[in-house]
């Protein structure tokens, strides 16, 4: 009976930990996607414009994020094709390196977004709303066999990021580049350079990232750099990093207030001759491993209640048994 009493313990007692792990990965972190084809009427353009290139800016601060995207498009027809294209606001995204581990992309808003083609300003066709709650959307023309240049800029929050490994959390500056989303154009894109500055001081000793190729530092402008090519045939890897602890009673507003600022700063980073820099490989820890003991802590328990429990009991029944052993010899 006592047995059985044990086993049923030990199961509620396990049942109780794994109940109360949370899902891994990096939660709430500000961040970007690529472009997706939306309109049914647009499936005649599926798989016909292939983005060609990407070059990507992204300067972190203390608490968010500017981004620059530039986006190189070529219609592979000999048609004329005019598309609705959309920007993801929020999204969850498995890993694809770390299958365990999930990414998700929510930001309020891509707030102050901005899209040009070919430089000239472009209107936003749609932008979130009850009917489309997840995209801004853009109305392209892609003229028969050319390249069509497309850039974005926005603002994100990372100040609100949270990365869980069991048990374990960290409440850190974070933001993701959804790269996989690429892979929805005829493929392949030939090539891509990923360009992320450190601003407000923010210490590469800080920095955790995992990145989907080898990670590159210029030290002088506190850079890091990775680059692909001939991908988008397949879901890719993400880029992700963290950084900086969460800020408190930060006003975001107050940021994007003076988005024309932070606008005109990365516009002079994306200028910057970047084949003229000298980058070093670095190797960075990964940015879903976070601080903590409470998954040893709960490892310890388990064990403990696994063998803990029977061995005190035999324990004390052989000190019993020695105990009236003793008192029967004499």
């Amino acid at each position: 009976m006592k047995k059985y009493i044990y086993l049923i313990s030990l199961l509620i007692l396990t049942s109780v930990f794994i109940s109360n792990s949370a899902q891994p990965g990096v939660w709430n972190a500000g961040g970007s996607g690529s472009f997706t084809l939306l309109y049914p009427e647009d499936t005649i353009a599926y798989k016909k414009i292939q983005m060609k290139s990407e070059d990507i800016f992204m300067q972190l601060y203390k608490g968010f994020a500017t981004v620059k995207g530039n986006y190189y498009f070529k219609n592979t027809s000999t048609d004329t094709l005019k598309i609705k294209v959309g920007y993801p606001v929020n999204n969850v995204f498995e890993n694809v390196d770390f299958h365990h581990q999930v990414n998700e992309v929510r930001v309020d808003g891509l707030y102050k977004i901005k899209g040009l083609v070919n430089d000239s300003d472009i209107t936003v066709y749609q932008k979130p709303s009850s009917k489309n709650d997840n995209w801004y959307v853009w109305e392209i023309t892609f003229p028969p066999n050319e390249i069509t240049k497309f850039t974005v800029y926005f603002l994100v929050n990372t100040n609100n990021a949270k990365i869980t490994e069991g048990y374990d959390s960290d409440k850190k500056n974070a933001f993701i580049y959804l790269i996989e989303t690429g892979s929805l154009w005829k493929s392949p894109i030939e090539k891509g350079n990923f360009y992320t500055q450190l601003m407000d001081n923010i210490s590469i000793d800080n920095i955790k990232t995992s990145s989907p190729s080898t990670l590159f530092f210029d030290k002088e402008n506190t850079t890091l750099k990775f680059s692909l090519s001939n991908y988008g045939k397949k879901p890719d890897p993400n880029f992700v990093i963290t950084y900086a602890e969460t800020l408190k009673d930060f006003d975001f507003k107050k940021i994007t207030n003076n988005s024309s600022e932070y606008f005109n700063e990365i516009d002079n980073f994306s200028k910057k001759e970047f084949n003229t820099i000298l980058f070093e490989e670095i190797n960075l820890p990964n940015a879903y491993k976070v601080g903590g003991i409470s998954n040893e802590a709960v490892g310890v328990l388990f064990y403990l209640s696994l063998y803990g429990i029977p061995f005190f009991v035999s324990l004390i029944v052989i000190i019993l048994l020695i105990i009236l052993y003793k008192k029967i010899k004499k």
